[in-house]
This record gives structure tokens, sequence and C-alpha cells, in this order.
């Protein structure tokens, strides 16, 4: 994420008279929630203030936002409210597996078709982003076994597609 991402947009109102003076002329500022987000003075626009914010370091944020009239000056009212912001995810991470081998054994009394090990990656994003296809890479085993996704846990799980000809 850029610095500078839109985020949303706070409009606040003022009952006095626009006409007279600058009564009505509201001011925005954050109270809480920097330095993540800033808020334009005049637009009630909110933004990303940093860059690089990541889901998986810290998702949630409060900005406390103030409105305040008199062109913010000494004397002025003001009001608050509270916005929470939730960071949506990104596909950022690799799939990792726990370990770099696996050991399985596999009865000669298997049959073709029958699950014979599960191995399992696990990806730091969510939802769809963490969702993991599992596939052979040709040339190492792909002739004796085959692997499918279990879609509910994410696990591997590594099937015999033939038996050994001796």
């Amino acid at each position: 994420m850029l610095t500078g991402t839109y985020v949303t947009k706070v409009t606040a109102s003022d009952a006095d008279d626009p006409t007279y003076g600058n009564s009505a002329r509201v001011v925005y500022s954050i109270l809480h929630g920097q330095p993540y987000f800033s808020v334009d003075p005049k637009s009630g626009v909110i933004r990303t203030a940093l860059p690089n914010m990541d889901r998986e370091v810290k998702e949630l944020y409060q900005v406390l936002i103030q409105a305040k009239d008199m062109g913010g000056q000494l004397g002025g009212l003001a009001g608050t409210t509270t916005i929470n912001i939730s960071l949506s995810d990104v596909n950022d991470n690799p799939p990792r597996f726990s370990k770099s081998i696996f050991h399985l054994r596999v009865p000669e009394s298997s049959v073709v078709g029958s699950a014979v090990g599960r191995i399992k990656a696990h990806d730091l994003d969510i939802g769809k982003n963490a969702e993991v296809e599992y596939n052979i890479v040709p040339g190492d085993g792909g002739a004796m076994f085959d692997i499918t996704t279990n879609e509910h846990n994410q696990e591997g799980i590594l099937m015999l597609k033939k038996v050994k000809n001796d």
C-alpha cells in the first residue's frame, strides 16, 4: 500500500450561519491514529500516512477525528468521531512448508488411488489468498504418485497413481 492511499472522507456540519465570520468554518484533525493515517484539514479526506502497511502485522486501526469550528481557532467548538479501519488482505505471502523434506512410508499392499501420505504448507494470508494448490514437480515421482488438495484444511493428499512393476 502506498503512502497517501485514499481511505474515506468524513464530513461534519455546523448549524451556525456560514455568512457570519468563521463560526461555521470547520477544520479536521486527527486526535488518535497517527502516524498511520492523516486527514486533510479542509476536505476531511483520510489517507494512509505510512508506506507498506501490512495486514499480517496489524489489521485493525481506530482513528479519532476531530472537527472544530471557527476555522480551528482558539475558542472554537469541537466534535469527534471514531473510525474503525481494517486492512484487507492481498496475496503477498507464499505458502511455506514446516520442513523441507517429508518422509513417507508406502506399504507394498497399497492399492492404486489410495492416500499414502499428507503434507501441509501454511500461508499467512487469509481467505482465497491462503488457498494452497499442490503439484508434483515433473520427474520427481509424478508417474508413481498424484497429489490433491483437501479444500477444508488445505492439506496435500499424496495418492498412489500406479503400483511399481518389478
